[in-house]
């Protein structure tokens, strides 16, 4: 058995060992009514609330997918029966942040559960084997052309179809997650695979527990994993290197907090007295966009333009406040469905003691994200400094945000999705990425072998 790396073991943790287990609730039979009530609900959420649900369909179209799903409706299904037929709705809005939550299982169901044991990656068109958990001998790196006689980009366009998000990611996110899906979510082949790859080699992949996928997981080499840092610095010769790795204010520390740490940082950098600085985000997957904000006024002596968009209208989003006990005074005096304008403004030079007026790089990369990438997208737009690495894989700096989540009343799934869409600094350019002005490679590589790319 050939065992690369131990990335399967994370994605263990975020999905099939994280599904509800519900021994009772799973058998659960619904009338018609509590099932058409429950998508007619799903429904009535999007339209009112979500801020722009027709940018990948026409509301017509999305108006017959709904009707369509609504003529499966019969008495006696389950929640697994009502989340296939109703997950097209969430699919289908083009939101990178939109998701409905899986439909829960039995511990007998869980515990039997068998998936692929291989991981790929998609890149360049090409589905490549990086991980092999199996009994067969399989050459990390071979391109898979074909499963069960089926050709592989025929297969990943069904399975696409079948993930909520970016309409251009949901590929990529297919395969990532092919292990799973392939048994789960589209074909539902549950035991034999048969594998062809460009190398020409044909093999029969056999299926495997979860506690066998762990247990071999867990047994190949691991990759000494570091402590997490939400921020951290050291100086590199004469470069200051400061590694911001998220933007979270809710699990690491508060914007108060943020804005010590930045005021330690600087004042460290000042004495190091380094010629340049390097701000690395491209592990940083967002957060609180005022943070990143903040950050700015640490580097960049020069006014700048934000990001501008707009914020929908909804009973449901200011109902969503009070429960937070927020409001929004203006916001709230409009009428449900009109758009609160959230304009661009110009920043105004920092005048902060501790600004570092030298020269500064921004390092974004393929796990950049949300806030992270508006950080990015800012810095690249008003040139506050050079933005290098690498395009990230995940999300656009035009994107949906701030997000609202509902229940269905009766199968109890869970959805959400943005009612602000933002627009970043240079407008609505194409195509719809973070281009960094000059692409360096950051895989495996260490802070000074980044900074010899610079």
């Amino acid at each position: 058995m050939k065992i690369k790396s131990t990335l399967l073991l994370l994605l263990l943790a975020n999905s099939v060992f994280a599904q509800k287990v519900c021994n009772e609730f799973y058998h659960q039979k619904f009338t018609q009514k509590q099932l058409e009530q429950d998508v007619d609900f799903i429904k009535e959420k999007i339209v009112n609330a979500h801020v722009n649900p027709f940018t990948e369909i026409s509301k017509e179209e999305f108006e017959k997918k709904y009707t369509d799903i609504r003529k499966f409706m019969k008495d006696g299904m389950t929640q697994k029966d009502f989340y296939y037929l109703a997950k097209p709705l969430i699919v289908t809005l083009n939101d990178e942040h939109s998701s409905l939550s899986d439909y829960c299982v039995t511990d007998s169901i869980k515990n039997n559960m068998k998936v692929l044991p291989l991981k790929f990656k998609y890149g360049s068109g090409k589905m490549i084997l990086t991980e092999n958990y199996s009994d067969n001998q399989l050459d990390i790196g071979d391109e898979l052309t074909s499963l069960n006689n089926i050709p592989i980009n025929e297969v990943l366009k069904t399975c696409a179809q079948t993930i909520p998000g970016d309409k251009d990611e949901r590929i990529s996110m297919a395969v990532d997650k092919f292990w799973i899906m392939i048994n789960k979510f589209c074909y539902f082949i549950k035991d034999n695979y048969d594998l062809k790859f460009k190398s020409g080699y044909q093999t029969v992949v056999k299926s495997i527990s979860l506690e066998q996928l762990r247990k071999n997981a867990s047994n190949a080499p691991q990759k000494k994993q570091e402590k997490f840092k939400p921020i951290d610095y050291k100086e590199i010769k004469d470069v200051g290197y400061l590694a911001v790795n998220t933007f979270n204010d809710r699990q690491t520390y508060p914007i108060e907090e943020w804005k010590i740490k930045f005021d330690s940082i600087f004042t460290q950098i000042r004495k190091d007295n380094v010629k340049k600085i390097v701000i690395d985000v491209h592990n940083n997957s967002g957060g609180n966009s005022a943070i990143g904000n903040l950050l700015i006024s640490y580097f960049s002596g020069k006014s700048y333009n934000t990001y501008q968009g707009r914020w929908k209208k909804s009973q449901e989003y200011v109902d969503y406040l009070k429960k937070d006990n927020e409001s929004v005074p203006d916001y709230e005096k409009l009428k449900n469905g009109d758009y609160y304008p959230m304009k661009s403004h110009s920043v105004k030079a920092s005048k902060n003691p501790l600004i570092f007026n030298k020269k500064t790089y921004v390092i974004v990369g393929k796990n950049t994200f949300s806030s992270a990438m508006m950080f990015g997208a800012i810095v690249l737009d008003n040139k506050l400094a050079e933005v290098v690495g690498e395009i990230p894989e995940k999300g656009h700096p035009n994107h949906f945000g701030e997000l609202i989540e509902f229940q269905t009343p009766n199968t109890k799934l869970d959805f959400r999705f943005g009612v602000k869409e933002w627009i970043r600094p240079a407008g609505n350019i194409t195509p719809n990425k973070l281009i960094p002005t000059k692409i360096i490679d950051l895989n495996d590589k260490t802070e000074e072998q980044i900074i010899e790319q610079l």
